[in-house]
Parts: C-alpha cells; structure tokens; sequence
C-alpha cells in the first residue's frame, strides 16, 4: 500500500521540473553547431535574407521563463541556427489534463539561419 502512494509522487515530482522539447525539422541539411550565448532571440521579421529550418517548442512546467528561454536557444544552437523568431502566439498556456485544471507554459519560435550569400554582397 505504501509503494502504490511513493510511485504516482515519484512520477508527479520527476515531471514537475522537466522541460519538454518539440523540433519540427523544415530543411534536413545538416549546420554545425552554433553556441548558444550567439543565438540571438528576436521578435521582428528581420531585414536581411533568411531560412526558416526548424519549429521549436519547449514546455514546462516549474521552471521559469528566462529557462524556457535558454533551453529554446540551446537547441536552436544544437540545429546550427542563427536566431529564434518569436510571433505573437509563441507564449502560450496550455492544460495539463489533471484533477485541478493547471496549465503548463509552452514558448515556439522559428529557428533560422540567415542567408550567407546576402551577408557578404
């Protein structure tokens, strides 16, 4: 009886503080990793030429924005990609589906990489 209570809070716990990623890959070529402190967030479409190569979608739950934010960058980074554009609907809240009806923080953005050839014209 006792194990049947530690497991469900063992699982509730081990979820709370976890951050879910989606990438939705647009263009299947392969970039070398970029860091992630040169990943810059915008929230403009920007002036100079671009390719849209991923969605990204990170959910969370506890953790707190600026996280969701890194974690965002970070695989941005990981896809090689140069910026994250942000829209009007990137931050959302979503339901979890529990007793209680809480919701769950959800931040998208378009991972791009900037036209190369238009940089050095």
């Amino acid at each position: 009886m006792f194990l049947s209570r530690v497991v469900p809070l063992a699982v509730v716990l081990g979820t709370i503080g976890c951050a879910r990623v989606d990438v939705l890959r647009l263009d299947q070529a392969i970039r070398p990793q970029t860091q992630a402190d040169s990943v810059r967030l915008i929230a403009q479409e920007p002036q100079q030429p671009y390719t849209v190569i991923a969605l990204v979608t990170v959910r969370s739950g506890a953790t707190s924005a600026q996280s969701d934010q890194k974690r965002l960058l970070k695989e941005a980074a990981r896809l090689g990609g140069d910026a994250v554009l942000l829209g009007i609907g990137s931050l959302t809240f979503v339901p979890t589906g529990g007793e209680n009806g809480g919701t769950r923080r959800q931040l998208s953005g378009k991972v791009i990489v900037f036209d190369r050839e238009a940089r050095s014209n």
